[in-house]
């Protein structure tokens, strides 16, 4: 005899969601039991046991107990909808098309996952990155002038200096597969060329 199963079977974002639930219980140092607890005090009673199958994926999550469990949680319906890392997309969205700080922003309802909105992202993180690099130069101008003597902090602004260069060279870098002609041409041969 055939068995049938109902429905579609669970997807990526549904074992995202397990995954999530997971770490966030386990973050707040809160067990099944507590868990199950707080759920029913929201009027949606579940055991223990279900929730470890929701938490393993053998159980599907609807919108319903996922913004309750975001609130018991402390946490956002969209956190626990978030990938962590790109293992594999979201149900419904293609694969390798997108990377997983777009596919977060998207959850998050930043940016839709379309061409132009992912530019106006990319194009928006650039120019803050090239703020910011700004903003550090000038503290680091500062210093070399020798107004300011500690050295602790000199370390502590190249640090950000240069992670705020990576952020710029990597929005960059994906501004230019989105959209070629989103950027200024670079003023000469500098790093900090682009403005």
């Amino acid at each position: 005899m055939e068995s049938r199963q109902r429905g579609n079977p669970a997807g990526n974002t549904n074992a995202q969601v397990a995954a999530n639930l997971r770490s966030a219980r386990q973050a707040i140092g809160m067990d099944l039991r507590t868990f199950a607890e707080r759920v029913k005090e929201t009027g949606r009673a579940m055991s223990p046991s279900a929730l470890s199958k929701i938490e393993n994926g053998d159980r599907r999550v609807d919108v319903d107990d996922l913004t309750g469990f975001a609130f018991i949680l402390q946490t956002t319906p969209a956190a626990l909808l978030a990938p962590l890392e790109v293992v594999s997309p979201p149900t419904g969205v293609p694969s390798g098309q997108f990377n997983l700080e777009e596919i977060q922003v998207w959850v998050r309802g930043q940016a839709k996952l379309t061409t132009e909105d992912l530019a106006r992202y990319w194009k928006d993180e650039y120019y803050s990155a090239v703020s910011s690099i700004h903003y550090y130069e000038n503290l680091m101008m500062q210093y070399e002038d020798g107004r300011e003597g500690n050295t602790v902090h000199r370390a502590t602004y190249e640090e950000r200096l240069a992670s705020f260069r990576a952020r710029r060279d990597a929005a960059r870098v994906r501004l230019m597969a989105l959209d070629p002609d989103a950027l200024p041409a670079p003023r000469d041969d500098t790093a900090d060329g682009w403005a």
